[in-house]
């Protein structure tokens, strides 16, 4: 029973809240919230981030971009088929309300330099009152489900139905049946976790020709994931002389950290007045997190105070193209991909939840198209979509994890920019993601551990979960310029 739950308490926060891999947020201003493609765009400074190469195109002087996200987040979790838990939901509701990016750039002739601090990566909270599923299993089995408590309880039975005369087929099901009962082993969880993605960049580009310009940046990343709570437990049981009465429970307080530096490269193509082709590179950052363990809450051993591991953000290919149709209107389409298979990730590796990152973490991709309109005056209109293939395997979600990572997200934005005055541009997006599809999973640390115990007593069961999650986001900023 010991394999039936070794929790992968691990980056439980780390999920994209708008878009992008599932260790990459790609969500980093208002802008982007209301259009979601900005790989090409030549127009704010918050493309210090999308396409720095294109900041040589920004208006001369210096221009300053700030902006906030409140994110509305839900999340659910539901066993099925489950005799152990029964039919239930965990439910998964906290908002984020602030999450600021701030960028600069000044440009002078063919030169720009620029600056950013920025919530990248896995930032993000997530709160579980009620726990979740493989929790609840711990704190049953803490307090002896499925181990020597559970076998004394399926030894009286079996000797109560004898001593009645029953017969001895009678008094092995009836044994087989009280041993897999967990009605006399009540159980609770509770589960939080956050983790912030702190990065400063800092970097120039050039115009080398009037159709080409080149960028090159470094980033600094400090990294820290907090995560506490647990399952508890508790046994019922005192009959027949067994008093097996006594609390369980596998608590979690930890804390990592980590810091990390990487270099990003950029190139833009001007091939006719109105298009923008760019390309953009980001090197791995490599993280290697050391973890604390915090009040002896180490997981039922799965945390060791002390020990290193990495989680490295990976490397990301972004691409774009632009084309501004008219006076009115721009179209651009956006790629990007997420190179999580090649990034070392020992941070998720856990023998007992047959995970394996280089194994089960695969690259990530998305998509996405945007359209912008000017109807008249200080406005300017935007749309945009998003698609997102997870590259997680099935076979690594947990819940107490990342679950749902390996699930294709579907997103949509809109909002508006405001001229207010010559330097002043206000923005405004709202934004809806969710998945694609619903999906049903099976883990292995909690449902087909639990098929297994059933079917060794003859009992066939076949519990699973089903996951659903979806995110609102509003956004808010400013872009405000000052000329040379």
């Amino acid at each position: 029973m010991r394999a039936w739950f070794a929790s992968a308490l691990t980056v439980v926060a780390g999920f994209p809240a708008g878009a992008g891999g599932v260790f990459y947020n790609s969500n980093q201003s208002a802008e982007y919230i209301r259009s979601f493609d900005r790989n090409s765009a030549t127009d704010n400074a918050d493309i210090v981030h999308y396409n720095m190469a294109g900041t040589v195109a920004l208006r001369p002087g210096l221009s300053f971009n700030a902006s906030s996200q409140t994110i509305l987040q839900w999340a659910t979790v539901r066993t099925q088929g489950n005799p152990a838990l029964g039919a239930r939901n965990y439910e998964s509701r906290n908002p984020v309300w602030f999450v600021p990016n701030v960028y600069a750039a000044y440009r002078r002739d063919r030169w720009a330099v620029f600056t950013a601090l920025e919530t990248i990566g896995a930032t993000a909270t997530r709160r579980w009152p009620d726990g979740l599923p493989n929790l609840d299993l711990a704190g049953k089995q803490a307090a002896g489900y499925g181990g020597r408590n559970s076998q004394t309880i399926g030894q009286d039975a079996y000797a109560a139905v004898l001593g009645a005369g029953g017969s001895p087929a009678q008094a092995q099901a009836a044994g087989a049946a009280a041993g897999l009962d967990a009605s006399y082993f009540p159980s609770s969880s509770n589960l939080k976790g956050a983790s912030c993605f702190l990065a400063w960049r800092l970097g120039a580009a050039r115009r080398i020709s009037p159709r080409w310009s080149l960028a090159l940046a470094g980033r600094l990343v400090y990294a820290r994931q907090d995560i506490t709570g647990g399952g508890y437990g508790a046994c019922t049981y005192n009959q027949y002389g067994h008093d097996l009465r006594a609390p369980g429970q596998v608590a979690v307080d930890v804390s990592s950290r980590a810091l990390g530096g990487s270099l990003e490269l950029g190139v833009d193509c001007f091939p006719a007045d109105g298009v923008v082709l760019a390309l953009g590179y980001e090197m791995a950052t490599g993280l290697d997190f050391r973890t604390a363990v915090r009040n002896g809450g180490n997981g039922g051993g799965r945390f060791v105070d002390g020990q290193r591991a990495h989680l490295d953000l990976p490397q990301v290919w972004r691409f774009g193209v632009g084309w501004q149709t008219g006076p009115r209107t721009r179209v651009s389409l956006g790629l990007n991909a997420y190179l999580e298979h090649s990034a070392r990730m020992g941070m998720l590796d856990n023998a007992d939840d047959r995970i394996v990152a280089r194994r089960d973490y695969r690259d990530s991709y998305e998509e996405a198209a945007a359209l912008e309109f000017r109807p008249g005056g200080p406005w300017l209109l935007s749309v945009g979509v998003n698609v997102t293939q997870i590259g997680q395997r099935r076979s690594a979600t947990l819940d107490t994890s990342l679950p749902g990572a390996h699930a294709d997200y579907l997103s949509l934005g809109t909002g508006f920019q405001y001229q207010a005055s010559e330097r002043l541009r206000l923005n405004a997006g709202l934004s809806a993601t969710g998945f694609m599809h619903s999906y049903r999973n099976a883990d292995v640390v909690g449902d087909q551990a639990l098929q297994a115990r059933f079917a060794a007593q003859g009992a066939a069961i076949s519990p699973d979960k089903a996951y659903e999650k979806r995110y609102l986001i509003l956004a808010v900023g400013v872009d405000y310029h000052l000329p040379r």
